[in-house]
């Protein structure tokens, strides 16, 4: 058999509207736009020998082998389109990616050739012996002068026992392979099914639904109907199904009845006049012919692909744009071409400036650039995060800062004295700060063990008198929690910095398992940086540190008396309340107030003046615990490690490297060369492809109309009125022009500018229009106005605009004729 595939069938695939658009995709697939995004396809699913590629050779003509060989076992891409010579180009794509794709080509082949070419690309896919499916893809892709572009996907049907021929490894491997195509929205599926077996055995059906619940892309095919024994279940469930009427596989685009070709019958044309015979002669002929036979699902994929090339096509503009956006933004991170040591250096300041800028930015809390703008930008933003971290640590301070908390016997509530602000919990589920809570012990209590110590500490000072050195010794046992504390907050933030650091290196350069680059800063300069700053914060801690560990720390006079007079007159306050409470202020005498602010005062109470002991304590731990968490922020973290982190890299210190160091961070590896050649070549193709795309959507025109006060204030005064409400029901309402005419119903022409008044929240457009004096009187118009006026015939100086014109022509009943006025919003309704 020499003849040449026949087009004549194929071209029932196309109808003269859909042409443009399926020469769309046919320059889509060769500019190699279809490698990066999913074009409209057909795919062919479903179970071992239910007659898939079958129903492909049906559909095209192309002679498809069907027995059990290679194109059952590997996912076939049929790939047909217009050129001036009749050629194959097959090719496999493998799964591993570091393998180039191999092809193979050949001119005026017959369709006899075709499986000797299949066989040739089975030997590169898989052993002869290998019983598994391969994950490659076997694309065939052929041209002739009078060919239609279309495109066919014939995957190995799903199985479920394990054979000799086929291991369950495979059946997990051809599972994956169907999913990946069907789960394209851009796909139609064909989901094959064979009439002469139970509807519930075909396993394909649920495995559909799962990807198209709606059943919105998918149209089931029949097969195999002659097989069906007549009159029995079978034939009526699948007729049912046929029908569209069986509730748990009704589909949107319906199911379609295909008789297969037997093995007897050599020709395909034989085969589609058989199935005519069949069809027409059996209970199938009470289906509609437009859900029975070859040429009927032909004429119907053609309908489904032009509708779902257009409604699709916008959805492949934006993914085209995306992939496009996504390859030039990893072309300028890898930069230009660099043999030279200049171009290394230039590329090196380049990602210098634009680090130190972005670096900034995160600083200071300027987040306009889209590095601080994507949905999982929060540790970006790094000004956000230090601010958090400040919180979190005057809180962690206050809550978790000392070794005791001191409450008054009567009080009941042991809980923390502070909660976490509502804002912090989810920062500190991020960032947890695991310390323990502190002791609770009642100021009675506490007292007691301080006498104790005070008595085995007593020095020379007078009876009553408290002992400095033990006031000390109280502050730093309460203060012991603060260096783990701090060193923990600042190991924490050093860390979050870091990680800022990288990502914005990698957002700049790209990734670092892509990038040497990329790799070689953040190994030398970034881990430099870091490691050194490290180290000196450990430095600046002891240092912050080392005035309460060795009790030199002296707070200032005012602030310390300030706190001690707010204490005195707080518990006064309490005790005079309490005496109120009791009924007792009748009884309240000089001397009971003077008791009472002996005992305040620490001239009362225990022989060593505990009670004092522990408020001064008290007092001088609440002033340095506030000290001390300013200095960590401040003279710590900001000044030792925030501040200099644009420093990192500089325009000034790339000028101070050395070849060496140059060639050691900016000398390009032979991978990313490779990787900007194929960059080039896929930018290229998806331009290419988007040029296409643009030149087939449709463009609506763009319009400004304009706006007058006078047709502003009629459609206000008018808002109320029931044609208003008439006209706000409408769709669409076109400006209608009170034309005084002698006939019935007449048509001239109207401008298209317009005056857009809002009624009811709704626009409207007017005509801009005002009837000149002395243009017509009575019903009759100027003599010049006919049903065909044109703008050449408007006299010069009527008085009436010429761009009333130039438009398109409306229909305008006698009984809606005005007088010489302006229009009003009745008259752009349309007749009732």
């Amino acid at each position: 058999m020499d003849n040449q595939l026949n087009s004549s069938i194929l071209s029932q695939l196309n109808t003269k509207d859909a042409k443009l658009l399926h020469d769309l995709t046919d320059k889509l697939t060769s500019c190699g736009v279809g490698k990066f995004v999913n074009l409209p396809q057909i795919v062919v699913v479903g179970e071992q020998s239910v007659g898939k590629s079958s129903v492909l050779e049906a559909i095209s003509h192309v002679r498809f082998p069907v027995k059990a060989n290679v194109c059952t076992r590997v996912a076939t891409e049929l790939v047909l389109r217009r050129a001036p010579v009749s050629r194959i180009n097959v090719s496999v794509r493998f799964d591993d990616k570091s393998k180039p794709p191999k092809t193979f080509q050949q001119t005026n082949f017959s369709q006899d050739d075709l499986p000797i070419i299949i066989d040739e690309a089975k030997s590169s896919m898989m052993p002869e012996a290998d019983r598994d499916f391969s994950k490659d893809i076997l694309r065939l892709e052929i041209e002739d002068k009078d060919m239609y572009p279309l495109t066919l996907v014939d995957l190995p049907g799903i199985f479920h026992n394990e054979t000799e021929g086929q291991s369950l490894v495979g059946r997990e491997r051809v599972e994956q392979l169907v999913a990946s195509y069907i789960e394209q929205k851009n796909s139609i599926i064909l989901a094959v099914i064979s009439g002469n077996v139970d509807l519930a055995s075909h396993s394909i059906l649920p495995m559909i639904r799962k990807y198209d619940p709606q059943g919105e892309r998918t149209l089931g095919v029949i097969t195999k109907p002659d097989l069906a024994p007549p009159g029995l279940s079978h034939e009526g469930t699948y007729l049912q199904l046929a029908r569209n009427e069986e509730d748990s596989n009704r589909l949107k685009l319906g199911w379609h009845v295909l008789r297969n070709r037997a093995e007897d019958e050599a020709e395909l044309e034989q085969r589609d006049a058989k199935e005519e015979v069949f069809f027409a002669r059996t209970a199938w002929s009470s289906l509609p012919p437009s859900d029975r036979g070859i040429k009927a699902l032909r004429e119907k994929l053609s309908n489904l692909l032009y509708g779902h090339i257009r409604t699709k096509l916008p959805t492949i503009i934006s993914d085209i744009e995306t992939k496009l956006q996504q390859r030039e933004a990893e072309h300028r991170r890898l930069g230009k071409a660099r043999s030279e040591i200049a171009d290394m250096r230039s590329f090196l300041i380049d990602i210098a400036e634009e680090f130190r800028r972005l670096a900034r930015d995160g600083i200071d809390g300027r987040y306009n650039d889209p590095f601080f703008r994507k949905a999982d930008s929060g540790q970006r933003k790094l000004r956000a995060e230090l601010r958090n971290f400040n919180r979190a640590l005057d809180c962690i301070m206050k809550i978790k800062g000392s070794s005791r908390r001191i409450i008054e016997e009567d009080d009941t509530d042991t809980s923390s004295e502070d909660d976490f602000p509502e804002y912090l919990q989810s920062f500190l589920e991020r960032y947890p700060y695991d310390f323990p809570d502190p002791e609770d012990v009642t100021r009675e209590k506490f007292n007691e063990e301080v006498q104790v110590e005070a008595a085995s500490n007593q020095g020379r000072e007078l009876p009553g008198m408290p002992n400095q050195g033990l006031i000390m010794h109280l502050f730093q046992e309460q203060a012991a929690p603060w260096e783990s504390i701090a060193r923990f907050h600042i190991n924490r933030v050093t860390l979050v910095a870091k990680a800022f650091v990288d990502e914005l290196f990698q957002h700049i350069i790209g990734p670092p398992e892509n990038n040497a680059t990329t790799e070689a800063i953040l190994s030398t300069q970034v881990d430099e940086f870091f490691q050194k700053k490290e180290g000196l914060l450990e430095d600046k801690l002891a240092e912050l540190l080392r005035p309460y560990q060795q009790g030199y720390a002296l707070p200032l006079d005012s602030e310390f008396r300030r706190l001690e007079t707010s204490r005195v007159v707080n518990h006064l306050l309490d005790k005079i309340q309490d005496m109120a409470d009791a009924g007792d202020l009748e009884n309240v005498t000089r001397q009971k107030l003077e008791d009472n602010l002996a005992d305040l005062s620490g001239h009362g109470g225990s022989e060593f003046g505990t009670d004092k002991v522990i408020d001064m304590m008290e007092n001088y731990y609440q002033l340095s615990r506030g000290t001390f968490t300013d200095n960590i922020i401040t003279l710590g973290i900001e000044s030792v490690l925030i501040c200099d982190i644009p420093d990192i890299l500089t325009p000034k210190s790339v000028n101070k490297m050395s070849e060496d160091e140059l060639r050691m961070l900016a000398q390009e590896s032979p991978v990313a060369t490779a990787r900007r050649d194929q960059l080039n070549h896929e930018i290229e193709a998806l331009k290419s492809g988007l040029a296409q795309c643009r030149r087939y959507k449709q463009r609506q025109v763009t319009a400004v109309r304009a706006t007058t006060q006078a047709a502003i204030a009629e459609a206000d005064g008018a808002s109320e009125s029931s044609s208003a409400v008439r006209l706000a029901q409408q769709e669409a309402v076109p400006p209608l022009v009170p034309a005084r005419t002698n006939s019935s119903m007449e048509r001239i022409e109207v401008s298209q500018a317009a005056a857009s008044v809002q009624l009811n929240g709704r626009v409207v457009s007017l005509p801009i229009l005002q009837t000149p004096s002395g243009s017509g009187s009575g019903d009759e118009p100027p003599r010049w106005m006919t049903p065909t006026s044109s703008e050449s015939d408007v006299p010069e100086h009527s008085g009436w605009s010429k761009s009333l014109f130039p438009g398109r022509k409306i229909a305008i009943p006698k009984s809606r004729r005005r007088p010489s006025r302006s229009p009003s919003v009745e008259d752009s309704l349309p007749p009732t």
